[in-house]
């Protein structure tokens, strides 16, 4: 099904053992203006992260019929051990800061209905949109703030979501190419999808976003651009990044 299997599982063990880390010595000042800034914003996008990843699991296991050995089945619990790391990191953040958790938000429940929704495939195209969208969120939060900590914990996210919508891409594009003629309808499906969240998530978030220069136009524009360049590229080029390579900042005039 997808050649680089073996490499991707590479990948995955190697971010396990050795995961990036945001440096204990830099600056974590928060300004009070920041923080009323972004605070409930980085609560909703903490709850969207700390998913247990119960019903990707049980999609992976259906896809797989069952063979407990199976990569993918490694694979994908690895990837939903980082994106629990994820959600761990911004909660430490929010609690040094005084920022407290939330349990519910109206966009995190919608994903997390939608996630019920279709089996592997369906769930993989929602997590791509969220992180095609996560993507572009935090580099914007970095922008908006002068605290070191978090500028480099948004590029770790970074980092590790740009490398996620890489490998989902790929599952993706080989489970499509078994049926080329809805491949064009699933497209238009999915642009339809990551329109329709995008503009949910600047309505939601539209104080970060403003603030880092973000109306709703261009936060779609720069959430379809990001689409495009993952899924739009050769299945070849799409290979893992290094874990040394780092997210550098962009302001959200930038692609």
């Amino acid at each position: 099904m997808l050649q680089d299997l073996p490499v991707w599982l590479a990948h995955f063990r190697s971010q396990a053992a050795h995961p990036r880390q945001v440096p204990t010595t830099l600056d974590d000042t928060l300004t009070g203006r920041e923080r009323r800034l972004i605070a409930a914003s980085i609560a909703t996008f903490q709850l969207g992260e700390s998913s247990d990843g119960a019903q990707l699991r049980a999609a992976v296991r259906r896809h797989c019929a069952a063979q407990a050995e199976h990569p993918f089945v490694e694979i994908f619990a690895l990837f939903i051990a980082e994106e629990q790391r994820h959600a761990r990191l911004l909660g430490e953040f929010m609690q040094d800061h005084e920022i407290p958790e939330i349990r519910h938000a109206v966009t995190d429940r919608a994903f997390r209905r939608l996630r019920h929704c279709g089996g592997l495939e369906s769930r993989l195209r929602l997590l791509v949109t969220a992180e095609i969208i996560g993507i572009v969120y935090y580099r914007a939060l970095e922008v908006v703030t002068d605290c070191r900590r978090l500028q480099i914990l948004c590029r770790t996210l970074v980092a590790d979501e740009l490398v996620h919508v890489a490998f989902e891409s790929q599952v993706l594009l080989a489970l499509r190419t078994h049926r080329p003629g809805v491949a064009k309808l699933l497209s238009a499906g999915e642009q339809c999808l990551l329109t329709a969240a995008s503009l949910a998530v600047w309505l939601t978030h539209r104080r970060v976003l403003k603030s880092a220069g973000y109306g709703p136009l261009l936060f779609l524009r720069d959430c379809r651009s990001q689409y495009a360049f993952y899924r739009k590229w050769p299945p070849a080029l799409r290979q893992p990044r290094s874990r040394h390579q780092d997210a550098r900042p962009l302001s959200p005039h930038g692609s």
